[in-house]
């Protein structure tokens, strides 16, 4: 008799679960993602049926949902983009010295800019639109 306790839930061995996770994945090459949602949501409801309470989380996946075969080319110029954050984080290292040579307790908030200039970046970039022929503009 083997007296080795099991690391599964109940006695669940790892071949079981693999070939649950197969069988998934099967189910997303053959019939694509729709349908495994669709029958997890229904294992979902079968099991709140049947008792099982199942943990909730209002949070979203901290990893990127979107599969990359599935995600759009960069829109953007890339290098372009990094050369232009590179030299407003040098100009604005380049205010902070002159400014502490007219005062030395500024301080060097250098970080902090660096932080927004790659949020207002972001948002010149790929968010803020101005108005074209496809597209109103931002309001």
């Amino acid at each position: 008799m083997d007296n080795e306790i099991s690391t599964q839930p109940h006695g669940m061995e790892d071949v079981e679960i693999q070939e649950w996770l197969e069988s998934l994945d099967s189910v997303l090459e053959s019939s694509g993602p729709e349908v495994a949602a669709e029958i997890l949501e229904r294992l979902r409801a079968h099991a709140t049926v049947n008792g099982i309470d199942l943990p909730f989380s209002a949070n979203t996946p901290y990893a990127n949902t979107i599969p990359v075969r599935l995600q759009p080319l960069f829109p953007g110029d890339q290098e372009l983009e990094r050369r232009i954050k590179s030299l407003i984080r040098w100009n604005a290292l380049a205010m902070v010295v002159r400014a502490n040579r007219v005062e030395h307790n500024i301080g060097g908030h250098i970080s902090t800019y660096a932080s927004a200039a790659t949020l207002y970046e972001v948002g010149f970039n790929h968010f803020f639109r101005v108005r074209s022929e496809e597209f109103e503009g931002d309001t």
